[in-house]
Formats: structure tokens, C-alpha cells, sequence
């Protein structure tokens, strides 16, 4: 595989992972635990995807007599044409998208995660401050009842 047509699969793959980083974010916004779930299988499998072309590309360009790495990739890069050039700086906008959108995520993540723990613990002091005892009366204290009737 060339590194043009490397490019081009890094970037379907780059758009499929935006795609569902958009999918999350409305989820998120939805409360929608179970389209949140079913996303976490395709982000993994998309990511891996995209871990798999990466390493491919610097294959390629290592097979071309460039380092394995973004540097050998640079040195590559500015040998090539402007076509080739153009697809690099689309996928790095890209990235840079699926970045910022995983961000805002994350945020809603945490949103969400410092609404639910205030909750629980809320319900966690109310429960363990007030009991009822035998008598119908509502008591406090770490036992389960007042002994005092």
C-alpha cells in the first residue's frame, strides 16, 4: 500500500471516529445510556483500525528508507507533492476535530459522573442519618434503631 492510499484510509477512518464522537456527544446530551454503550464496541473497533493504519503508513515509509516515525514521515513528506501534502493536513484536521470533540465529551462526562456522585451522596447521608425505630419514631444515629423507645 502506498502512503497516499494509507492517507486516504486514515482519513474514512478519522471521519467514521467523528462520526461516532458526534453520536456520543448526543447521547451524552440525551442521558442515553444505552446508545452510549453500544458505541463504546465501534469507537474501540474504529481506534484500532486507525492504530492498525498508522502503523502500517510508518511501515510503508520505513520501507521507503525514512525512519519509522514522524519525523521519517516529515522527511517523506516534503518530497511529495502538493495532492499528498494536502491529504496529510487534512487528516491532521481532522484528528484535530476528533480531539476537540472528545474533549467536549469528556466534559459531559465528568458533568454527568459530579451530578450522579452529588446524588448518591445526598442519598447516603439522608439514609445514614435517619432511621425509624420500633416505635414508628425517626431517630438518628449509626445503629438501625433507637433503643430508647
Amino acid at each position: 500500500m502506498s502512503v497516499q492510499t494509507g492517507f486516504d484510509v486514515e482519513i474514512n477512518l478519522v471521519d467514521a471516529l467523528l462520526l461516532l464522537l458526534k453520536r456520543e456527544q448526543a447521547s451524552l446530551i440525551k442521558v442515553d445510556v444505552d446508545t452510549m454503550e453500544a458505541l463504546l464496541n465501534e469507537k474501540a473497533q474504529v481506534l484500532q483500525d486507525l492504530s492498525t493504519a498508522t502503523q502500517d503508513r510508518y511501515k510503508t515509509v520505513s520501507s521507503l528508507g525514512f525512519a519509522a516515525d514522524e519525523h521519517g514521515l516529515a522527511n517523506w513528506l516534503a518530497g511529495q507533492d502538493a495532492s499528498t501534502q494536502q491529504s496529510w493536513a487534512r487528516f491532521n484536521a481532522l484528528v484535530d476535530q476528533a480531539k476537540e470533540l472528545n474533549r467536549l465529551n469528556g466534559i459531559l462526562i465528568n458533568k454527568h459522573f459530579n451530578r450522579n456522585q452529588n446524588v448518591l451522596n445526598t442519598l447516603g447521608r439522608s439514609s445514614s442519618n435517619q432511621f425509624y425505630g420500633p416505635n414508628g419514631q425517626s431517630s438518628s444515629g449509626s445503629g438501625l434503631y433507637n433503643t430508647q423507645a
